[in-house]
């Protein structure tokens, strides 16, 4: 394998770019919450879309993406329904595939797994952004409630390549809603040789957790909620007390804190850069 890298476009965006093809998580790009990083077009080429669940900044662009690169879309059956109900896709472009699930796709085969989210509480956001009359809540808190599959199980899917290797995408398990049992569980189904996981607010000992059951070669954190997050008032832990955590539970590990634009090769744990399309250098617009 002469190519196997990963690259992140911000939020819970994800590439996986092989020499059998490329594979995106929950592709993101619309100017959101002040960020304005890349654009359909960053997605390009791109084979297969893997949803990990229904929140808004996951799944609204989807459809686009979708429809600019060709990719077919995999996720479980509500995602699927939604896609093909309401965002009116071709069935033939639609993989259905639930949690406990697996399939072989040219270049990679997928297994799905089920994981626990953080407690969201959409009806309390809503009368919060209406009381308080903030827009930006209020829109996320009406599009995540009207136009996107809010209630889709949260799914997570592990990668095989040809070669062997595994890339896991743990998206937002590292939270103190998943037990021990199950991240246990979790490791001991299969090798994890590259695990992608996000890392928010104060979950630094649950991102410890996960390493430490999971026991990968190269872990990968990335701040799925960082604008999101300034837009609602909440902080998070300083990003090097994650990979600090991550460090002491997998000594032997390389660990990475991903930016937008970070590219990273899969092989040799090596970092470098890439840019958004068509500009000299990414834009991030003031919150």
């Amino acid at each position: 394998m002469t190519q196997c890298r990963l690259r992140y476009f911000g939020w819970s965006s994800l590439a996986v770019q092989t020499d059998g093809g490329n594979f995106l998580f929950d592709p993101f790009y619309r100017p959101y919450c002040g960020a304005d990083w890349f654009s359909a077009a960053d997605f390009c080429p791109a084979d297969y879309i893997a949803v990990t669940h229904g929140h808004e900044e996951h799944f609204l662009d989807v459809p686009e993406v979708a429809r600019v690169t060709g990719a077919r879309v995999v996720g479980p059956d509500s995602i699927v329904r939604f896609l093909r109900k309401r965002n009116r896709m071709d069935e033939t472009r639609l993989i259905a595939l639930n949690a406990g699930e697996s399939i072989d796709l040219p270049g990679f085969r997928v297994d799905a797994f089920g994981w626990q989210h953080r407690d969201i509480n959409l009806v309390k956001a809503l009368a919060k952004a209406v009381f308080e009359g903030k827009r930006a809540q209020l829109s996320w808190a009406w599009h995540s409630a009207t136009q996107a599959p809010v209630f889709a199980p949260y799914t997570g899917y592990r990668l095989t390549l040809p070669g062997g290797m595994t890339i896991l995408n743990y998206n937002e398990g590292f939270n103190s809603k998943m037990s021990d049992a199950e991240i246990s569980e979790l490791g001991a189904s299969a090798r994890t040789d590259v695990l992608l996981g996000g890392m928010q607010l104060d979950f630094t000992e649950d991102v410890a957790r996960g390493v430490r059951a999971l026991d990968p070669r190269l872990v990968l954190l990335y701040p799925p909620h960082e604008k999101f997050h300034e837009m609602m008032g909440a902080e998070s832990r300083p990003w090097s007390a994650f990979a600090d955590a991550a460090r002491r539970a997998a000594p032997d590990a390389i660990v990475i804190v991903l930016e937008p634009g970070t590219q990273v090769d899969l092989l040799d744990g090596s970092v470098s850069r890439f840019e958004r399309i068509g500009s000299e250098s990414m834009v991030a617009a003031t919150p």
